[in-house]
Formats: structure tokens, sequence, C-alpha cells
């Protein structure tokens, strides 16, 4: 289920925000709504449609947030993960230029994948038989990687791949924040819609009511003037006075 811009929530909790609370808090509104089915039991429905809603926004704000720092922090993962990976390749192919077996023990063959999931696989060979192959291990070790150094930057790949996994994890809260928001959302204009239907007519005759409830009185106009600045067709000229 598809979220709705930003702004358009925003539009659509304040609208209902101020028809729910204006109702329930002007006495005469509550006395004519009451006469046409809502009393204080469906407006209370109503209020906890509406925090449902703002929970649902906030907390799918919430888990937007926890996404953009998770990916961050996964992008820097990988950036260290894969320089360590390239700096011992290139260490390894110097040592071992002239026996392509070791190469192959490092699964370095090829180039350094670029999926995700290939270069942790790879990577996750070249450190783990640069410890275990003995050979292998004394010979790196004459050019600054001694088993401590090969197990600490090991890490940066585990580093990266938890950083992974929790970077997909955020990205599924993010869907599942979004379903219960546009759920309850959905839920929040169904009941508005009505409402307001209802409160047009409980509430015709008094304008002043029906604009506390964010309700455009029947034929009101905000301006005289059409679009450009223009006076409206028909329009009248304002009225001129003296100066005192």
């Amino acid at each position: 289920m598809a979220s709705k811009p930003k702004r358009t929530i925003e539009e659509r909790l304040t609208s209902a925000h101020i028809a729910v609370s204006n109702a329930t808090a002007d006495p005469e509104i509550q006395t004519l709504l009451a006469q046409y089915g809502y009393g204080a039991e469906k407006m209370a429905e109503g209020r906890g449609l509406y925090e449902a809603a703002l929970q649902g926004v906030n907390d799918q704000t919430a888990a937007e947030d926890a996404q953009q720092q998770a990916t961050a922090a996964a992008v820097a993962a990988e950036q260290k993960a894969r320089d360590a990976y390239q700096a011992l390749a290139q260490v390894a192919r110097a040592v071992f230029a002239r026996d392509r077996s070791p190469l192959a023990t490092l699964g370095l063959t090829g180039a350094m994948p670029r999926p995700a999931a290939g270069f942790l696989s790879a990577s996750y060979a070249l450190f783990d038989n640069a410890v275990r192959v003995a050979s292998i291990r004394m010979a790196l070790a004459e050019y600054g990687y001694d088993e401590a150094r090969l197990e600490g930057e090991r890490a940066l790949i585990e580093a990266y791949d938890r950083a992974r996994q929790a970077q997909e994890a955020a990205k599924a809260a993010v869907q599942q924040a979004t379903g219960k928001q546009d759920v309850a959302l959905q839920a929040l204009g169904e009941w508005l819609s009505q409402f307001l239907k209802i409160a047009r007519v409980a509430l015709r005759g008094k304008p002043d009511l029906l604009e506390k409830l964010g309700i455009r009185p029947p034929g009101a106009r905000t301006s005289g003037k059409g679009p450009g600045g223009k006076k409206a067709a028909g329009g009248a000229e304002p009225a001129k006075t003296d100066a005192a």
C-alpha cells in the first residue's frame, strides 16, 4: 500500500484534529450533532482514530529515520571492509606472483565481487584461508599481515555483514510501519468523511459553527477577486468612504 505524500498526510491530520476537537469542545455543536447520532461515544471513536493515525505517522517517520541511519552505517562499514579486502588482496598477489596456487586458495583468481553477497563470501574466504593455511599465513606475516592483523581486519568484514543485515531489517520495518500508517489514515479518512457530511446537515444554517469544524459554509467566498488578482465577474467595487 503506497504511502501518501507527507504534506497531504499533515493536512489530513490537521483537518481531523480541528473537526474532532472543536466538535467536542463546543456545547452547541455537541447538542446538534448528538441529534444525528454523533454523541459522546461516536466522537470518542473519531478521536481514537485520529490518535491512532497520528501514532502511525509518527512511527513511520521514526522508522524512516532509523533506516537512514542504518543505511549510512552500512555504507561506512562497506567502505572499510572493501578497503581491507583490496589491501590484503594486493599484498597477496604481490607475494604469490610466481605461485598461483595460494591465490586460488585465497579466492583471488578474479576481480573483487561488487554485489554485497558475493563480496562477503569472497572476503570471508580470503581472510579465513589466510589464517587457516600455515604456509600462506607465514608468508603474509613477513609483509605485515600477521595472524592478529588478519583477524582484526576480518572483523571489519563481520561489521559490514552485521550493518547490512541491520539495514535490511530497517527497510522491512519501514514497509511495515508504512502499511500500518496507511491503514490508520484510511480508517480516519472514512470516519471523517462521513462525519463532515452529517455535520453539514446537523449545523445547516449556522456558518459560524461549520467553520469551527473546518467546513466552508455553502456559498462562502474567500475573495472578490479571481485568478491573477483581477476583479471577479459581476463583483462590486469596494465602497468608498469620506476621510475623517
